[in-house]
């Protein structure tokens, strides 16, 4: 069996600021080559864990491998990024951004990545095109150096369905052309599946669970799902024991558990008084799946990935 190099290591890495948000304690990896995506909601630390990447925040406490390098710093020119907002400069056009940006890296280039088709005859300044062009500028940016891996902050905040569209294959191409590392935030589950091979699960700082997509349709295939008239009861004997559930109506719960435990939850349920008039095993959406993992619509779900 092929041994995939590792990108990117993470181990124990904490910042926390003084309101006391921030990330604790992550520890994972990403393979050469991966498209990884860190799932989260706002607050989550997705965002201050890639400032932690690019040099721009130094961690309280951990250490940074990146390609086997325990020296980060000696690598970070292999990273390319591309920030949530994007960025320009004054009343510089995309051309002359990019010619700005292949200066201080001390890169001769005249033929910019074509595949982002820019057209370099528009004079407007960056901060007054449309958000997706301007993305794909910030991108440009990125991949002046040639980098091994790229880092992108939510990509596909604000755009509409068809500029998504054209940016996942961007993003595609560049992995399997270039071999590029990926890496990737967000909470677009449907439309980063067709691209993302793990996924990291963020929730206040922590890291929930890291799930491939063969482990994310597994679990959603497993849920139990009680139907009883005496729903608020029913909670007060399930919650103390089985604390992650959702209620989905007037009769019905559902919780996320190993289905194994769906006897057990019935005997509590039938020896508490309550009238169970249907237990069973049901599957759940993917994206609200890891909704429920970083803390959306499910209360404390457990980490999967155990």
């Amino acid at each position: 069996m092929i041994q995939m190099e590792t990108a990117l290591e993470l181990k124990n890495i904490s910042y926390i600021f003084p309101d006391c948000k921030g990330i604790t304690d992550i520890s994972l990896q990403v393979k050469r080559g991966e498209i990884y995506m860190l799932y989260g909601g706002h607050n989550a630390g997705k965002t201050l864990l890639l400032q932690i990447l690019t040099g721009t925040v130094i961690p309280q406490t951990g250490a940074i491998k990146l390609f086997g390098n325990s020296d980060y710093l000696q690598e970070k020119r292999r990273i390319g990024y591309v920030p949530q907002k994007p960025y320009s400069i004054g009343k510089m056009s995309a051309l002359d951004m990019l010619h700005y940006f292949a200066l201080s890296y001390g890169v001769l280039q005249k033929n910019f990545d074509k595949e982002l088709d820019l057209n370099f005859t528009e004079e407007k300044a960056v901060c007054h095109l449309p958000l997706y062009v301007q993305k794909k500028i910030n991108l440009g940016i990125a991949l002046l150096g040639k980098p091994d891996f790229i880092l992108l902050d939510d990509p596909f905040q604000g755009l509409d369905t068809q500029e998504c569209e054209n940016l996942l294959s961007i993003i595609s191409s560049l992995n399997e052309e270039r071999n590029t590392t990926i890496l990737l935030t967000g909470q677009d589950y449907e439309l980063a599946s067709r691209i993302v091979k793990r996924y990291g699960i963020l929730a206040d700082g922590k890291l929930k669970a890291e799930l491939t997509p063969h482990k994310i349709d597994e679990e959603c295939k497993r849920c139990i799902k009680i139907r009883t008239p005496q729903v608020e009861k029913a909670i007060t004997v399930i919650q103390n024991e089985f604390p992650q559930y959702e209620v989905l109506g007037d009769d019905l719960i559902r919780v996320f558990c190993p289905v194994s435990y769906s006897s057990k939850i019935n005997t509590k349920l039938v020896s508490s008084g309550i009238e169970v008039c249907e237990i069973g095993i049901a599957g759940m959406n993917p994206q609200t799946f890891l909704s429920a993992l970083a803390g959306g619509e499910a209360k404390n779900v457990s980490d999967y990935s155990k």
